[in-house]
Parts: structure tokens; C-alpha cells; sequence
């Protein structure tokens, strides 16, 4: 998550140290109350969003991305690129991300005061995946055909029609159609045309349509409730992990995932392949693994809402419920979570989304997602006012979230014994309510301290102050952090390299608005180097010039 530095327009409060400014910001009020009902009477329509975005904003880029829109992505603060290696050589692979990172080494250097900008690389793997055939066109301008609501077709996997689909007649590359029972669905073209199953014969399946809609050559065809494949892994899939593993990305999104045996078997072949320091995020994308998800969330690093494959088999009028129920699991288990929904689609031709777009992004945000997918940067005009748009209506999402009794609830799953590193970290977030921090500074180096305050959602942004690029980018994906690569050389002295790096981390809080004068700073560090994890808590206060004004000191 990277901050999105909005002007303003009124002039700001005067704020003395011992006193806590609340100008009409994010819903304070109703913040603290202690009922929902109330929490909701005293929302107010004119209370200001907060400066910052903390929800991360990942965008999706094709394979001819430029550098140059990768600057503007970093300008307007989208922190993840989602891309993939469909139909790519390796050469045209590595140009690509090549174009990706040499956008924001530019960025990181003419435009963020030369701090490098932490943008993760997500490649998302197609998986095993059902297609219909070719088209029989009669005529040279014939590129569609329609399957009409209430006619009957045939779906068969008889190479003979390969090339040859027909309104009558389509087929499909798999015999997985010969599974099915009467009136199972099939979907062709991402839901567009559903189908239900009449009966099944030798070598064909005789349908009857049920939502009619033009159908083009070679589309996706969808069977709810049968996992694809026999393995994990598709030999196509093995390949672009391989070239993923060798171009250094940061996540890989692994789809069709059904149990904890499935996954063990990608996590071992990336751990062969010497890419374990990749994270490897589940794609929720068919009823089977939204039923298992308990057996395999406690061993992946993350998870990917795939809201439109899922609602082809949970319904259109139940994916608001399995949003809900995968969220609220992931923000138990403390797991990051990617919610991709199509979000803002009608920006791909208008400045204005409409209103249920609106609503709906907002209520993932408020269900608790980390990170909003925004795949319409691919096909947009103007991609950057998308990711601005998005932007705003996050932060208007996460000023109404109850967060005191959010906090609360996690706080109780956090039964004894804990993690000492896990322990310190609930302190810091109760802490931060306590006093209305304007920001949560880390010193980490591994990056699971910054983890452990993310997950107990802080109102404020957490400023992670890191060494390493690969665990600056990994902690992108988490709402609320932002990560921040500190690159100066490292001092003999503990407590001056702590020093140097919380200034670095006030600079950075300043240039962006973060900080002001007077605002009150929670920072976390190692007592010694090498403790472990960071064990020391302070507060200070921000002052005009650059000195640090302690306030207290815990350790």
C-alpha cells in the first residue's frame, strides 16, 4: 500500500502537543461508540476521508506495458502489477518485466526523492483450462454465432468438430462434459451462455440453453463443481513458474486450488525450482476450494478472490455471502487477502463508474479486503483516473469501518500462549487507538513485525522501514503498510542506525502528508540488533524541524 497524497483545500488545525485535532477526519465519533447501531447513528455525510489510501490498489498491465505508464501507476499510488505470460517467449516475458521495473527505478528516482517505490510483481498462473473449438464460418465476415435461450445444442469432444462449431454443435477439449449428470450447468464464455445437461450420451452431451448469447472461437468453458485436472500443476503452468522464478517475482497466484495436498504440491515444485522466497497465494475460484478453504488457509501466504468464476457456480445473487465468508477467514487467520470483482468495469469507457460499482467496491473494502484488483487498467483509456477513483473510494470504505470493535474481535482469537513478536504487535495497534497515533513507525527486518500490526487493522498507516527489496514488496499486499526500502549504509551503532531510520521513515511522512507538526508517532524497533523481532515501543511527538520529541518509552 502506498500512500495518495490529496491536496487541501481548508486551512489546517492548530494542534498542540497534548491535544488531539479530530477536524471532521474519518468519522471519529462513531469510531469509539460501543454498539453497532450507534457506530452507524453517528456516521456523518460530511466528515473528510483520510489523505491516505491504506487498502493497496493492485492493476492489471499487458504484455506491451511501457515504463512510462508504470511512472504513472507509482504517482497515483498503485503499489501491485497483476500480469501474465499467456502465448509469451521467454525473451518477450523479460522485456515485459524489464518495462515494469525500469518504471519504478524511474519513478524512485526523479519523482520519490530517490527512496526505492516497493511494487510487487504478481504473476498469475491461467491454470488448467476447458475451451470450446473453432468456429465453421459460412461466410468470409462471420465471426460470431448465436445460441438462442430455449434451443438445444449438443457439446461434444469429437476432434472431428474441432474446427467445426455450430450453432448445433460445439465442442470442448475435455471429456470431463461425460461426468456430468441431468441438468448440470455448463458455462462457455465466462457465464455469458449457460447451459443445462438433458442427457448424456456415448460421445456427445445434449443440452438445452438456458441463457442465450453470441459465442465466438475458442472461449472458456466452465463445469461447476469438478476440479480440472488430476495434478496441481499444468505442464504450461510448470514452464511460466519457471520463468517466473527466473525473472524474480515477487507472487504467484496458483488457481484451482482444492485442498492443502493440492497446494503442498505447487509449494515443493517452486521450492525444486529454488523460488521459495516467492509467496504463493491461493486463487479462490470454484466451489471446492471456497468448501476447503479451512483444510488449506493455515499454509499459503495469501489468498485471490476470483469473484466472477465463483459466482458462476455459487449464483450471482450468493457471491456476496462467499465474499464475506472468505475475508472474514483470511483476516482470522491473519492471511492477506486480493479481491479482484471486476471492479469500476465501466470506466473502460466512461470517466464515471456507476453507482453499483461504487457500492461495490466499497463493500469489499469494508468486508475487509487488503488489496483491490482493478483489471480494467488493461483496457481503460485513462487507467491512471481509475486507480485515482479507486483510491478515493476506498478511503471513503475504511473511514466507516468499525475498527475498535474490528480490533477487539481479533484480539480475542489471540488466545494464550502467543509469539512474543505476535504479543507486542496487539499492544501497539490497542496502543495506537488509545492515543490517536497519526502513524505506526516499524524497524523490521524480515518484515513480521509490520505483519502482525497489519493484521490487527490500526486506523493510522504503518510505516515498515526495511533493508531488503524483496521484503519491502512482499509487505505491499498487506492494508495499511506501507513499505519503505532504507538503503543509506549501515552503522556500527545500533541505536544510531534506529535513529537514522526513523528519521528517514518522519522525511518520508512529511513529504507525504502523513505527518504534520504536532501529530503523535507510535515506533516500534529491536532493543539490540538481532533481537528477533522488534520489542521496543516509544511514542513522540512530530515537531517543525527535524529533531525527535520523546514522549515515553516502553520496552
Amino acid at each position: 500500500m502506498n500512500s495518495s497524497n490529496v491536496p487541501i483545500s481548508e486551512e489546517p488545525c492548530v494542534v498542540f502537543p497534548w491535544e488531539t485535532c479530530h477536524d471532521n477526519e474519518m468519522q471519529i465519533k462513531d469510531s469509539f461508540e460501543h454498539n453497532y447501531l450507534d457506530h452507524l447513528s453517528n456516521l456523518k455525510i460530511e466528515s473528510n476521508s483520510s489523505q491516505n489510501t491504506l487498502t493497496t490498489i493492485a492493476c492489471g498491465v499487458l504484455h506491451n506495458v511501457t515504463k512510462g505508464l508504470i511512472e504513472e501507476f507509482c504517482e497515483r499510488g498503485a503499489s501491485m502489477v497483476i500480469f501474465d505470460f499467456n502465448g509469451l517467449s521467454f525473451e518477450q516475458s523479460q522485456k515485459m518485466v524489464f518495462e515494469i521495473r525500469q518504471g519504478v527505478f524511474n519513478y524512485s528516482l526523479k519523482n520519490n526523492n530517490q527512496v526505492p517505490y516497493s511494487m510487487t510483481l504478481v504473476l498469475d498462473l491461467g491454470g488448467s483450462c476447458i475451451k470450446t473449438g473453432s468456429l465453421f464460418l459460412t461466410t468470409p465476415i462471420q465471426r460470431l454465432i448465436e445460441l438462442s435461450t430455449n434451443a438445444h445444442v449438443y457439446v461434444t469432444n469429437d476432434v472431428e468438430y474441432k474446427f467445426k462449431c455450430t450453432e448445433d454443435r460445439i465442442y470442448v477439449n475435455s471429456d470431463m462434459i461425460f461426468r456430468l449428470k441431468t441438468n448440470d450447468r455448463i458455462y462457455l464464455d465466462y457465464g455469458k451462455i449457460e447451459l443445462a445437461v438433458i442427457r448424456v450420451d456415448e460421445d456427445e452431451v445434449y443440452c438445452v440453453i438456458k441463457r442465450g448469447e453470441f459465442l465466438g472461437s475458442e472461449k472458456t468453458v466452465h463445469i461447476p463443481k469438478i476440479p480440472i485436472g488430476s495434478i496441481a500443476l499444468s505442464k504450461l503452468d510448470e514452464e511460466k513458474i519457471r520463468t517466473g522464478i527466473q525473472l524474480k517475482v515477487d507472487v504467484i497466484l496458483v488457481p484451482g486450488v482444492r485442498n492443502s495436498v493440492f497446494f503442498d504440491h505447487v509449494r515443493k515444485f517452486v521450492d525444486r525450482e529454488r523460488g521459495g522466497e516467492i509467496s504463493l497465494f491461493s486463487k479462490i475460484d470454484n466451489t471446492v476450494g471456497l468448501e476447503n478453504i479451512d483444510d488449506f488457509l493455515p499454509v499459503v501466504d495469501g489468498v485471490f478472490l476470483n469473484r466472477p468464476n465463483l459466482s458462476m457456480e455459487v449464483g450471482h445473487d450468493k457471491i456476496f455471502l462467499a465474499q464475506k465468508i472468505v475475508l472474514s477467514k483470511c483476516n482470522l487467520a491473519g492471511k492477506p487477502t486480493i479481491t479482484y470483482g471486476e471492479y469500476l468495469n465501466s470506466m473502460e469507457v466512461s470517466t464515471v463508474p456507476t453507482n453499483a460499482e461504487v457500492n461495490d467496491l466499497i463493500n469489499t473494502v469494508m468486508d475487509g479486503t487488503d488489496c483491490i484488483y482493478l483489471d480494467v487498467t488493461m483496457r481503460s483509456e485513462n487507467k491512471t483516473h481509475c486507480i485515482q477513483y479507486a483510491s478515493s473510494l476506498c478511503r471513503q470504505g475504511e473511514a466507516t469501518i468499525w475498527e475498535q470493535q474490528l480490533f477487539t474481535e481479533l484480539n480475542k482469537k489471540s488466545k494464550p500462549k502467543v509469539d512474543p513478536a505476535h504479543a507486542v504487535s496487539i499492544g501497539c495497534v490497542e496502543v495506537s487507538f488509545k492515543c490517536h497515533a497519526a502513524a505506526i513507525i516499524v524497524i523490521t527486518t524480515s518484515g513480521l513485525s509490520a505483519q502482525f500490526i497489519a493484521r490487527y487493522r490500526p486506523r493510522c498507516p504503518v510505516l515498515a522501514i526495511v533493508r531488503h527489496g524483496k521484503s519491502a514488496r512482499k509487505l505491499s499486499v498487506w492494508r495499511n503498510v506501507i513499505a519503505l526500502q532504507y538503503i543509506d549504509p549501515i552503522e556500527n551503532i545500533w541505536s544510531k542506525e534506529i535513529e537514522n531510520r526513523t528519521r528517514f521513515a518522519m522525511d518520508f511522512g512529511k513529504r507525504k502528508g502523513i505527518l504534520h507538526q504536532g501529530n503523535l508517532v507510535l515506533h516500534m524497533s529491536c532493543s539490540k540488533q538481532n533481537a528477533g523481532f522488534a520489542n521496543t515501543m516509544s511514542l513522540f511527538y512530530v515537531s517543525a524541524g527535524d529533531s525527535i520529541v520523546n514522549d515515553s518509552h516502553l520496552n
